[in-house]
């Protein structure tokens, strides 16, 4: 029994010795998403690419995969952006934004850039998007371009950009995201903070 009560002692001794939680530290772990370029509307509020496919203008029909990790090189590498826009969004506006935060505000993500940061958008027509296994830079979607399309952002980290806006009319419709002069690869995750090529909805 005196051993015991020795043990049971020397348990609380060292509980006593832990550290106090620095609430300092979890407070600033938790503002730090106030820092975010921008933060995503709850979903359904908003729409990640259902398929994001490479293209290459110098291996021009070659089919290349469905990736998580979009790849732009200038000249060459361009990404078909595939979004689907559901019925009760009809009539609404699509608003497509590259979301750009620093490397230190990622938690699950990462990205690497090299040159000065800027890239083309265009819109396909209504209907038309990219086939993971099919589509190649030969045969890719149908342009179509209005509101505003084709269009070309200057974009450097921790910066949200506005790419588009058009009204919702349900269907498929891609986005092709090509640069002349940089390189850009990232992993798509909407976690905090957010990064990558998305569409919100909002009232027309």
């Amino acid at each position: 029994m005196h051993l015991v009560l020795i043990l049971i002692a020397s348990l609380l001794r060292g509980i006593v010795a832990l550290p106090a939680l620095d609430t300092a530290a979890i407070s600033r772990d938790v503002d730090s998403s106030l820092t975010c370029p921008e933060l995503l509307p709850a979903i359904p509020g908003f729409d990640y690419p259902h398929l994001m496919i490479p293209i290459s203008s110098s291996h021009p029909n070659i089919a290349y995969p469905n990736t998580l990790t979009p790849n732009i090189s200038a000249n060459d590498m361009s990404v078909v952006f595939n979004f689907d826009v559901p019925e009760e969004r009809s009539g609404q506006m699509c608003t497509w934004q590259f979301l750009f935060p620093q490397q230190n505000q990622l938690s699950t993500s990462y990205f690497k850039l090299i040159g000065f940061g800027t890239f083309h958008f265009s819109l396909s027509a209504l209907g038309n998007g990219a086939i993971a296994g099919t589509t190649t830079f030969n045969n890719q979607p149908l342009q179509a371009n209005p509101h505003g399309f084709p269009c070309s952002v200057s974009m450097q980290p921790g910066n949200a950009y506005t790419v588009g806006s058009s009204l919702c009319v349900p269907g498929l419709i891609s986005l092709t995201m090509s640069s002349t002069d940089s390189h850009l690869e990232w992993f798509e995750d909407y976690n905090p903070c957010p990064i990558g090529l998305y569409m919100t909805y909002s009232p027309a």
